[in-house]
């Protein structure tokens, strides 16, 4: 059996990297008495309404996350450093709110790049045998989200469908243009023209949590982009399932990611997922599969 690399970022070395170190001008502060203060900006200028204690819960390079507490109950505040990352996320929430569970999203502030979401402090019981199928269902709604999409949304998104990505130039950060043509047939072939090939999910096994009627919720939707396909998450979940402490065998995760994406309108293979694996390989520069296509 090939064991599974330590955690998600390790399974994608080699990976093209399109954002050297550095690339954002104003990165978010490291001081959490300024974070404090800007959060409570961004509630004043664009959350009017919502008051109560702050609390700091993480704080990365782009973007921080506090915890509002207030008498209607809490909720999640998210500040992003980055324009573009923040529009993204409100992106990945207007395609997959209503076709996936993820946290509900109360309300956007454009001027102070934040949102305020679903409060889920409760962690998924990953000693549960079912919990790494019901991750996969999680991610498959996310990949097939553009499926189920109103007319109108699905009408926006044309020019992120596969009919128009075969037609257009590679992204700058493939490798091989030709392998990256075979990515998007396969998508075609197993989704149809009309699917947006949305991937590239942060997942962690923290990133599952439990709403108080039970339903599992994946978190931090922020950095799924329309040009990466779900193929990148996939070989990422080895080692999310052993960092969550279910190790497992490659086969056995392809068969759950399978069936996942076909309750979810998908005419994957076996054969026909491992080439698409292999042809993102060679598209991306991506250094192995962890065993996924043997």
């Amino acid at each position: 059996m090939t064991t599974a690399p330590a955690t998600a970022a390790e399974a994608l070395a080699g990976l093209a990297r399109i954002r050297p170190a550095g690339w954002l001008a104003t990165p978010m502060p490291a001081d959490p008495d300024t974070l404090l203060a800007r959060a409570r900006q961004a509630l004043a200028a664009d959350h009017p309404g919502v008051d109560g204690t702050l609390r700091l819960v993480s704080a990365r390079y782009t973007a921080a996350v506090f915890t509002v507490h207030q008498a209607t109950g809490p909720l999640t505040l998210k500040l992003h450093a980055d324009p573009i990352a923040y529009a993204g996320e409100t992106l990945a929430y207007a395609l997959l709110t209503g076709t996936a569970t993820i946290p509900h999203l109360h309300a956007e502030g454009d001027s102070s790049l934040s949102l305020l979401l679903e409060h889920l402090p409760h962690p998924t019981d990953w000693s549960d045998a079912a919990t790494p199928a019901v991750l996969a269902e999680r991610i498959a709604a996310v990949h097939t989200a553009s499926l189920r999409l109103p007319q109108y949304a699905t009408e926006a998104m044309t020019e992120f469908s596969l009919a128009h990505l075969a037609l257009a130039p590679a992204p700058a950060w493939i490798a091989d243009a030709t392998a990256w043509s075979d990515v998007l047939a396969a998508h075609h072939d197993a989704y149809g023209p009309a699917l947006v090939p949305l991937g590239h999910l942060d997942l962690k096994p923290e990133h599952l949590r439990l709403r108080a009627d039970g339903t599992v919720v994946l978190l931090d939707v922020e950095t799924v982009r329309p040009d990466v396909t779900g193929l990148i998450d996939l070989v990422t979940l080895p080692a999310v399932y052993r960092q969550a402490g279910h190790e497992m065998h490659p086969a056995k995760v392809m068969d759950l990611y399978l069936n996942a994406t076909a309750a979810h309108g998908a005419s994957w293979t076996t054969s026909s997922l491992k080439a698409a694996l292999r042809a993102f390989t060679a598209a991306t520069g991506l250094q192995s599969l962890h065993g996924l296509d043997q």
